[in-house]
C-alpha cells in the first residue's frame, strides 16, 4: 500500500513520450494492427492495453524484497536495487545441470521448469490461468 505503485501501461506511455512519440490508445487489436495503414504520422504510436490475465502474472510485481538495498532517489518513479551478487553456487550448478539435461532430452513440461525455479527462488510464485502472453501478442 505504501509503495506508490505504477502500472506497466503508465511506464509504456512515459517511455513513448520520452522517445518523442504520442500514444494513440486503441480499443481493439484490429485497430492497433491497422493503425499504420490508416495513419501516416510519425509522432503517434498505437497502444492497446488489456486486462492482465495470462499465466505467470501477479496482481502486482515486486522486483525487490524487504532484504534488498534500494536507491529510490536516483530516478523518478523507478528504484534501483544495489545489492552485491549473492547466490548459492551449488544450487546454481544443480539448476544449470538440470536445465541442460532437459534440453538434451528435448522433452520437458511446465511442471519440471516451475519446480526448478521454485528450488532456486523459494518465493517464486507462478499463477496459472491457462492463458499465455504469446497468444495475446
Amino acid at each position: 500500500e505504501n509503495l506508490n505503485l505504477i502500472k506497466f501501461s503508465d511506464i509504456a506511455l512515459l517511455y513513448l513520450k520520452e522517445k518523442g512519440l504520442e500514444p494513440f490508445i486503441c480499443d481493439t487489436e484490429t485497430q492497433a494492427r491497422n493503425y499504420f495503414n490508416e495513419n501516416k504520422t510519425d509522432h503517434n504510436w498505437p497502444c492497446l492495453f488489456t486486462k492482465s490475465d495470462t499465466s505467470g502474472e501477479k496482481d502486482f510485481e515486486e522486483f525487490f524484497t524487504e532484504n534488498e538495498k534500494l536507491d529510490m532517489d536516483r530516478f523518478d518513479k523507478l528504484g534501483v536495487i544495489k545489492n552485491e551478487l549473492d547466490y548459492q553456487e551449488q544450487k546454481l550448478l544443480f539448476f544449470e545441470k538440470e536445465i541442460l539435461k532437459l534440453k538434451r532430452s528435448k522433452v520437458w513440461d511446465k511442471k519440471e521448469i516451475k519446480e526448478l525455479f521454485n528450488y532456486m527462488i523459494p518465493d517464486f510464485e507462478h499463477k496459472e490461468t491457462g492463458k499465455y502472453l504469446d497468444n495475446k501478442m
